[in-house]
């Protein structure tokens, strides 16, 4: 048997979070980064990976239990980003690791499944999906397809640290009946504009997003990442609600991306946090390789 490898892409944070209906939910801000899993079926009766990946161990084991796979091979990861970060790393790794594997014993697993997978585990982000989806992630429910992203840019910072999501949302202030309104509009109000492709009211539905939960975990750089936002003309922030990730939108279809891109780099190099910048990833498919 042939190895086989699967990938998924990182996030950087979320367009939305919140709770609708009762239920906790968020809309993943997919991007162009992609974690590379190859899996080298066989051995010695024992499955060999990065000791530090334990939620991979414990996904594998599940997935190869319920198909009566003996629990051994390689697994390598590459190309993985930071935990604790707002790149939804967890994640990334595990629905690239349940590709492959399935690729190699030709399991044909589908979103749903894998899905249903990895909240076993911890609550998780929709990244399994081919298409941006607003996502129960305590329950691995979708709760509405939203389809692709126009062309965006991110330009962002990374305040330090590192947040547990399992500690988090364990400890999360609970949402009062105003706050699901609201969360409703906005979802509703980004629904609409992925379907009209309006850069403008994703980057708003952002910044109000980001806005709300400040309560919940604060960001220290978002008032002053607010006004270089307005400064440059950008789309609206952005952030990781359970991480330390936030950013500036940019509409890359633009003839001024380039020069607001150079404009915040400069002035962010000063605030001496770690800078990022990405291109979103329009859907959600894992790159062929």
């Amino acid at each position: 048997m042939k190895a086989a490898t699967g990938t998924a892409c990182h996030t950087f944070g979320e367009l939305l979070q919140g709770q609708y209906d009762g239920a906790p939910f968020l809309v993943s801000l997919p991007i162009q980064s992609y974690v590379r899993a190859t899996f080298y079926p066989g051995g010695a009766g024992e499955l060999i990976t990065s000791p530090r990946k334990i939620k991979v161990r414990r996904i594998l084991r599940r997935l190869m239990n319920e198909y009566e796979i003996p629990f051994e091979g390689t697994l390598l990861l590459e190309q993985s980003l930071p935990e604790g970060k707002g790149f939804a790393t967890s994640t990334a790794d595990m629905v690239a690791a349940c590709r492959a594997v399935s690729k190699a014993y030709r399991l044909h697993l589908l979103p749903h499944h894998i899905s249903s997978l990895l909240v076993q585990v911890e609550p998780t982000d929709g990244i399994m999906y081919d298409e941006v989806v607003a996502y129960r992630h305590h329950h691995g429910e979708v709760m509405a397809s939203l389809g692709q992203l126009p062309p965006l840019r991110i330009i962002g910072v990374d305040r330090g640290g590192r947040i547990d999501t399992v500690s988090f949302n364990r400890q999360a202030q609970p949402y009062t009946v105003q706050e699901e309104k609201e969360y409703e509009g906005l979802l509703l109000m980004l629904q609409e504009a992925f379907r009209s492709g309006d850069s403008e009211m994703i980057g708003y539905v952002a910044t109000k997003s980001a806005d709300m939960h400040q309560k919940r975990l604060l960001h220290p750089d978002l008032e002053r990442m607010k006004e270089l936002c307005r400064e440059v003309d950008g789309l609206g922030v952005t952030i990781a609600h359970s991480g330390t990730l936030a950013g500036i939108l940019l509409d890359a279809s633009s003839t001024d991306y380039i020069k607001q891109e150079e404009k915040l780099c400069e002035r962010m190099k000063g605030w001496h946090r770690s800078l990022h910048k990405f291109s979103v990833a329009r859907s959600q498919k894992g790159i062929h390789v």
